[in-house]
């Protein structure tokens, strides 16, 4: 079962990221050094990176099962007002989703707690609250636990399904334009920060002997070092401003 809160790399995203990693770490060589020494922190390097990018995926994945997961209370939601039970509303659901998603992960998960409904015997209601602990979102953890309230004290299913839906739906268009000003702000800040290594490689370009001095001297190097890490903070920095957590 899928654990939604950590992403492991697969062998080929694995290579990829190496080779990436390894391209950065020449390229920074060559800029600021006119050396590959950098190599020699690839380790280093790399186990920093692969944090940053796995956590970035995690989060990408999550956004993309909220959504599929506001459509697919609404469908149940549907479905349960014809009078028909959770299991067979999931069912319908799944038929829905697998046209809308060709690679949907909700889709894998419904069809599990089917499969383990069906041949198991286990409780649908437990097998949900599962589903949303291993997702570690608050939306379907909401869900899961209305579920089971709704069935134990005889609420009225379909309009609090309904209610959790229109939550849902409205907190995702609300992130959305959040990510959308924050991603604007990421981009300059990016460009901004990738300024002093443009700046850099255009002189190496135009004029290389301009900068011997940077390159043949220990105060030199002391600079370019010095100018390598401002680049780094002040990327790290402005990542970490405009990273808003809703």
């Amino acid at each position: 079962m899928t654990e939604y809160c950590l992403y492991r790399l697969t062998g080929k995203e694995k290579l990829f990221f190496s080779l990436a990693v390894v391209t950065g770490c020449a390229a920074l060589g060559v800029i600021f050094y006119r050396s590959f020494f950098t190599l020699l922190l690839y380790p280093i390097v790399y186990r920093r990176c692969e944090k940053i990018y796995t956590e970035h995926l995690c989060e990408k994945r999550k956004k993309k099962l909220i959504v599929e997961f506001k459509d697919f209370i609404y469908l149940v939601s549907s479905s349960m007002a014809t009078g028909k039970h959770m299991l067979p509303s999931i069912k319908d659901a799944v038929e829905s989703l697998g046209r809308i998603y060709p690679d949907s992960l909700m889709v894998n998960e419904l069809e599990m707690i089917i499969y383990r409904v069906e041949d198991t015997g286990a409780d649908e209601a437990e097998l949900l609250s599962d589903f949303a602990g291993r997702t570690g979102l608050e939306d379907i953890e909401d869900f899961a636990q209305i579920y089971q309230c709704c069935r134990q004290t005889g609420g009225n299913m379909v309009a609090a399904i309904n209610k959790a839906a229109e939550m849902i739906s409205d907190k995702i268009v609300i992130e959305n334009e959040i990510s959308t000003i924050a991603s604007q702000k990421k981009l300059e800040g990016r460009i901004i920060s990738a300024m002093p290594v443009a700046i850099i490689i255009f002189l190496q370009l135009i004029s290389p002997d301009y900068l011997n001095v940077m390159y043949e001297t220990p105060a030199g190097r002391f600079l370019m070092t010095a100018a390598l890490g401002a680049t780094a903070a002040a990327y790290v920095a402005i990542e970490r401003i405009t990273d808003i957590e809703i």
